[in-house]
């Protein structure tokens, strides 16, 4: 056999491995034959292949003006051999060889060209379109104007509309006083808005901090919000979630906490564990942890309210640092406000699957953490108190503090929202980018400054950019 083949591999196969994906995240392994090769480009430590006939359609019916990318991988080079690689490539692919696989692999650290860097997950980035873009500008197309308008919301596009969606344009009408409610702009409408509960909630702008993008609200500390009807969801679902931590990296000992859960203080995510025995302490306060993805589901035959029964066993979680089960570390808060990039603007992204499995995505759309399934279908000795359960009811009675538990430091929260379906992980990433256009950006501490272009407008109360 004569005919060669590309073979890319980004990490172990797992529940969250996809074959589409507009960003990379998510595709573990992919081979491709040589005549689909269109042509080959390099950049600065990086060499980009083009294929044809690789997106997975026979045929696709576009709108005018809309087109659908080809393939793309990107491979990581050593600076300065990025035409070397290329030419080794090319050779490969003209003369007769003993082997006809040309292998790029990160999970043994193993490539035919010694040009390339196949140490980390992120020197395979395979962009595998499945959504289409505009041809002009190659900005995701959200289709016709009816469609582009049913389906957005304060400057984010869903092909799966949310349930729930508080954002920084509903909030600059919260009058800020403790009986000041956030509206609900999504399907679920204003049976889910939120009405301030604990505290003094305010809205605040960039006058208080200087970090901030949009228009946000403390939470956290004795301050957060109440569903007006909770909502339940019992199998698969997505939250996001738009925030600004400043404040919180400075300190050695605080984390995230319950940014969300139900109003008994059994079911919270996302960040932040309780004692060792999975309980609250005495003092109902919940151990602060840092880069830590934590999350405990309700009991899954009480949801009256809101109120439910709390699920004993310790909370699943897994350190955002570590790359074991072939995610990408990620420290949070960052851990240093004085450096150069720092920016305190977080998008995170929260999923569980259909089995039970569950990921965590950052700004940048990557997985930074998993969660394995562990539930009742798959395992029937569970209980009630058994440990690291990703099963049970998403109870949403509260954001900021869960129940009475003292558990979340001052966060400033854009946007949250809640899709009853997990999105996967290519549209996850993608959704993270969308409201990472809209909610990051570097600003400094000290001025205020944007590091974003001066052409974009701000829509928040007293924030500006230079």
């Amino acid at each position: 056999m004569d005919r060669k083949f590309f073979f890319f591999r980004r990490e172990v196969e797992s529940p969250g491995s996809a074959s589409f994906s507009d960003t990379g995240v998510g595709v573990s392994t992919i081979a491709i034959p040589s005549d689909n090769l269109t042509f080959i480009t390099s950049e600065l430590g990086r060499v980009r292949f083009t294929f044809k006939d690789c997106n997975g359609f026979d045929e696709s019916s576009l709108e005018e003006g809309e087109s659908l990318l080809k393939t793309t991988i990107t491979v990581s080079c050593k600076q300065g051999e990025e035409a070397s690689l290329i030419e080794s490539v090319v050779n490969f692919i003209s003369r007769n060889t003993p082997k006809n696989i040309m292998k790029f692999d990160v999970v043994s650290s193993e490539s035919t060209f010694r040009e390339a860097v196949v140490d980390d997950v992120n020197d395979i980035l395979p962009a595998i379109s499945s959504a289409p873009v505009k041809t002009v500008n190659k900005q995701p197309s959200v289709g016709k104007k009816v469609r582009n308008f049913q389906n957005s919301i304060a400057g984010i596009f869903f092909n799966d509309l949310p349930v729930i969606d508080y954002n920084h344009e509903t909030l600059d009408q919260t009058d800020g006083n403790a009986n000041g409610s956030w509206l609900n702009s999504g399907t679920g409408g204003f049976a889910h808005n939120l009405t301030n509960d604990l505290g003094d909630t305010d809205t605040i702008t960039s006058a208080s901090d200087a970090t901030l993008i949009k228009t946000a609200v403390i939470v956290g500390t004795t301050n957060s919000f109440l569903l007006d009807t909770a909502l339940t969801i019992r199998e698969d679902y997505t939250i996001y979630v738009a925030l600004n931590l400043n404040g919180l990296a400075g300190s050695a000992t605080y984390g995230i906490g319950a940014l969300y859960g139900d109003l008994g203080g059994g079911g919270f995510g996302f960040g932040g564990v309780p004692t060792d025995n999975g309980k609250f302490d005495s003092d109902n306060t919940m151990r602060q942890s840092r880069n830590i993805f934590a999350v405990r589901h309700s009991k899954t035959d009480s949801a009256a309210l809101g109120n439910a029964t709390i699920l004993r066993g310790y909370p699943a979680f897994v350190d955002t640092t570590s790359t074991e089960d072939g995610t990408k570390s990620f420290a949070f808060p960052d851990p240093d406000p004085d450096a150069k990039d720092y920016d305190a603007n977080h998008v995170f992204i929260i999923r569980r699957d259909r089995v039970g499995n569950m990921f965590l995505h950052n700004r940048n759309g990557d997985i930074v953490g998993k969660l394995p399934a562990k539930t009742l279908e798959l395992d029937p000795t569970l209980t009630n108190s058994s440990d690291f359960r990703t099963d049970g009811d998403l109870i949403l009675g509260s954001i900021g503090e869960v129940g009475t538990v003292s558990s979340t430091q001052r966060i400033q929260l854009y946007r949250f929202g809640v899709i009853e379906s997990d999105i996967g992980a290519s549209e996850a990433a993608n959704l993270a980018a969308q409201l990472y256009s809209v909610y990051g950006g570097k600003r400094s501490k000290l001025t205020g400054t944007s590091t974003r272009s001066a052409t974009r407008a701000a829509t928040s109360t007293g924030i500006g950019y230079s």
